[in-house]
C-alpha cells in the first residue's frame, strides 16, 4: 500500500475522467441550446414575418378600418399559452390607434426592423416594425415564453443527465483506477519480494497484453538474467573455496605428520604455529563464505521453520556458564518462554554464540553479561564493558572491524550477525548499555 504522504497516480486519473466528461456535457448543452435558439428564433422570424404579411395585405385590399377590425379579432381571439401575439397601429409620430402594445418599440419602420423587445407589460417579444403608410406604421410581435419553456427543460434535463454522466464517469474511472491500483500493488510486491533476495519471484502472470504486463515481463527478464549471474558467482566463489580449503586440509595434515616425527622441540613449536595460522586462514575463509552465503540468500526463506528461539538462548547459555565462570564473567539470562521465529536453527544458534563471544571478549574479567529474548522477537546481549564509542557503533558490524586492542579473531563476527538477521528480517544496532553496550537484534522496520 501507499504510503500516506504519497501521491497516488489513479486520483489524477478519476480527476481527469470527470474533468472531461463535464467539459464534454457543458460543450454539448452549448451546442443543443445554441441550436434551440437559432431555430426557435428562425420560427419566430418566420411566424410574426407571416403576421405582418397578412396585416400589410388586408391593409392593402381592405383600408384602416378593416386593419384595425382583423387586429382586435385576433387579439380577442387570442387562447391561453406562452407564445402570444402583441399588435399596435401608429400613426407616424408612434401615437398608438390600435392594439395592444401601449408605445412604440425602438424598431425602425422604415427599415422593417426586427429584433427581440420588451414589451411596458414586461413581456419579452420577437416584434417587427413595417411602414404601411407615409403616416401608418405597424408592429406585429409573438412572445417566446414557449422557447424560454422549452430552454429550461432542456436546462434541467442536461443538469440531470450531466450529474448521471459525471457519477458514472466517476464509477468508470474509480473501477478502472482500482484496477491499476491492484496491478501495481501486485508489481510493488513482487518487487518488495525481489529486493529482499528472492530472485526466483516473477512479477508476469501471463495475463494481458498491456503496458504493465510488457514493465513486469522486462523486470522478469533483467531479474532471470541476474539470478543468473548471482548463480554463476556462486559456483565460482564455492569453487574458489574448495580450490583452496582442499590444499589448507593437505597442509594441515602434512604439518600434523611432520609433528609427529620431528624431535626438535623448536621445530615442532615451529610447525605447530603454522599448522595454527593454516587453520585461522581456513576459519577466514568460512566466515567468508558464510556471510556471502547469508547475504545473497536475504528474504530466501526456503528451508524455514518454526524456531524456538527461547529454547536455542537457554541451551547456548548452558554451553558458556563454564566459560563465563573462568573468566570471571556472571552471565545471566532473561529469557521469555516460547518466543519463536521462522528461520533456520544453526544460523540462529551461531548468531547468539558469536554475540556472546564478542561479549566475554571485550567486557572484561568480573563483567555481567544478560543474554535477553522477549516477543517480537528482540534479542539482546548487554554487558557491563568498557561499551563501543558512538562514533564506532555503526562501523563496527563491517567487515574486518574490531573493537578495542584485541588482536584476536578475524573481526567477521558481528559481520556475520549482520548478514544472518537481515536473512531472518531482523536488524542489529549497537546501544550504550551504560555501562557496557548492547547488541540489539529486532525486526526491520516496515517500508
Amino acid at each position: 500500500m501507499a504510503d500516506a504522504g504519497q501521491r497516488s497516480l489513479t486520483t489524477p486519473l478519476i480527476l481527469a475522467v470527470a474533468a472531461i466528461s463535464l467539459a464534454a456535457t457543458a460543450l454539448l448543452y452549448a451546442v443543443t441550446m445554441g441550436v434551440i435558439r437559432s431555430e426557435t428564433e428562425i420560427g419566430l422570424r418566420a411566424t410574426v414575418d407571416t403576421d405582418v404579411a397578412a396585416l400589410a395585405d388586408i391593409y392593402a385590399t381592405g383600408g384602416r378600418e378593416e386593419l384595425i377590425a382583423r387586429m382586435r379579432d385576433r387579439l380577442t381571439m387570442r387562447t391561453s399559452g406562452a407564445d402570444q401575439p402583441h399588435y399596435l397601429l401608429a400613426d407616424q409620430s408612434g401615437s398608438p390607434i390600435a392594439g395592444d402594445i401601449a408605445r412604440w418599440p425602438m424598431l425602425s419602420a422604415e427599415n422593417s426592423q426586427a429584433d427581440f423587445v420588451t414589451l411596458e407589460n414586461g413581456a419579452p417579444v420577437f416584434a417587427r416594425a413595417t411602414q404601411l403608410a407615409p403616416d401608418l406604421r405597424l408592429v406585429a410581435a409573438r412572445e417566446y415564453g414557449g422557447r424560454s419553456a422549452l430552454l429550461a427543460h432542456v436546462r434541467t434535463a442536461f443538469l440531470i443527465a450531466g450529474a448521471g454522466v459525471l457519477a458514472a464517469a466517476l464509477l468508470l474511472g474509480w473501477f478502472a483506477a482500482a484496477r491499476l491500483r491492484r496491478r501495481v500493488d501486485g508489481l510493488n510486491t513482487g518487487l518488495r519480494a525481489i529486493e529482499a533476495g528472492n530472485l526466483q519471484h516473477r512479477l508476469a502472470s501471463g495475463a494481458g497484453r498491456d503496458e504493465l504486463a510488457e514493465l513486469a515481463a522486462h523486470v522478469d527478464e533483467l531479474v532471470a538474467r541476474l539470478a543468473a549471474v548471482v548463480q554463476a558467482q556462486r559456483n565460482v566463489t564455492d569453487q574458489v573455496a574448495h580450490e583452496i580449503r582442499t590444499p589448507l586440509m593437505h597442509l594441515d595434515t602434512n604439518l600434523l605428520r611432520l609433528i609427529e616425527r620431528s624431535a626438535d622441540p623448536l621445530l615442532t613449536a615451529s610447525l605447530g604455529q603454522v599448522r595454527q595460522d593454516a587453520r585461522r586462514i581456513a576459519e577466514l575463509l568460512d566466515s567468508l563464505l558464510d556471510i556471502a552465503a547469508s547475504e545473497a540468500g536475504r528474504g530466501d526463506r526456503r528451508g524455514f521453520e518454526t524456531v524456538d528461539l527461547s529454547e536455542i538462548g537457554e541451551s547456548i547459555a548452558d554451553l558458556y556458564a563454564d566459560s563465563a565462570a573462568d573468566l570471571g564473567i556472571d552471565l545471566r539470562t532473561e529469557i521469555v518462554p516460547r518466543v519463536t521465529l521462522p528461520g533456520d536453527r544453526m544460523q540462529l544458534s551461531r548468531v547468539l554464540s558469536n554475540l556472546l563471544d564478542n561479549a566475554f571478549k571485550y567486557a572484561g574479567a568480573n563483567a555481567q553479561v544478560t543474554l535477553s529474548i522477549e516477543p517480537g522477537p528482540r534479542i539482546t546481549v548487554r554487558d557491563t564493558g568498557p561499551g563501543v564509542p558512538e562514533a564506532f557503533r555503526e562501523r563496527i558490524f563491517d567487515r574486518f572491524e574490531r573493537g578495542g586492542e584485541a588482536g584476536e579473531g578475524h573481526g567477521l563476527g558481528l559481520s556475520l550477525v549482520r548478514a544472518i538477521a537481515a536473512r531472518h528480517g531482523l536488524r542489529i544496532s549497537c546501544r550504550d548499555a551504560d555501562p557496557g553496550a548492547a547488541f540489539v537484534l529486532e525486526p526491520e522496520a516496515k517500508q
